[in-house]
């Protein structure tokens, strides 16, 4: 059966897995990260080609994040109470960190209710679609590099991480703070460059 559905994958090649991510980008509920392990398996592009593979692959996700971005534009106030009690994880984390919880949550599953909270907040279209992009690329390339690694085999993907997973949580941690320590510095440094400014032009 295994070895009928890596055929079946192999057979469709790249459209096939960048489908998969178009519908991982749509917030549909789908075991992307099954068939996108699959695919570094049955790829093994090695680390240069997965520079280019997992390019297209976040190209595809970030266009299909635009269906529930404006959907929520449109359609906020018709959403089920199932779905907007999901949402209250989302706008917490988005008035947490910002515009920056675009690209942060993106490798996690809060990142599908995201897009919603993003055209709810009506974030501005190209920076929307950038930070998605650059949330999902590390991502997308490190899973196709995982599964050639794992030779395409979820389970033992998930015995190593859940082996190792306090390592990955200090590791997410420390990024995630220095990310948004980093950016946080940045913006404090233009607005009093900015109010310097105006402050020697009204002198």
């Amino acid at each position: 059966m295994i070895q009928q559905f890596l055929e079946w994958l192999n057979a469709i090649g790249l459209p096939g897995l960048f489908l998969v991510m178009f519908l991982e980008g749509s917030s549909l509920p789908f075991p992307g990260l099954i068939i996108v392990l699959s695919y570094g398996y049955l790829l093994s592009p090695g680390y240069l080609n997965s520079v280019f593979i997992a390019g297209g692959m976040s190209i595809f996700y970030s266009l299909a994040s635009l269906i529930p971005y404006f959907l929520s534009m449109k359609l906020e106030g018709y959403f089920p109470n199932r779905l907007k009690k999901k949402l209250k994880k989302g706008i917490s984390f988005f008035n947490r960190y910002g515009v920056w919880s675009i690209a942060l949550s993106r490798p996690f599953g809060i990142g599908n209710y995201i897009s919603y909270v993003a055209g709810m907040s009506r974030v501005h279209f190209f920076k929307y679609f950038v930070l998605t992009f650059l949330g999902i690329y590390p991502w997308s390339y490190i899973m196709i590099l995982l599964g050639d690694y794992f030779n395409g085999n979820y389970e033992a993907f998930k015995n190593y991480f859940s082996s190792y997973s306090i390592y990955g949580y200090v590791a997410a941690f420390v990024a995630i703070t220095g990310m948004i320590l980093f950016y946080y510095k940045k913006s404090k440094r233009k607005k009093d460059e900015r109010s310097e400014m105006e402050e020697g032009e009204n002198n």
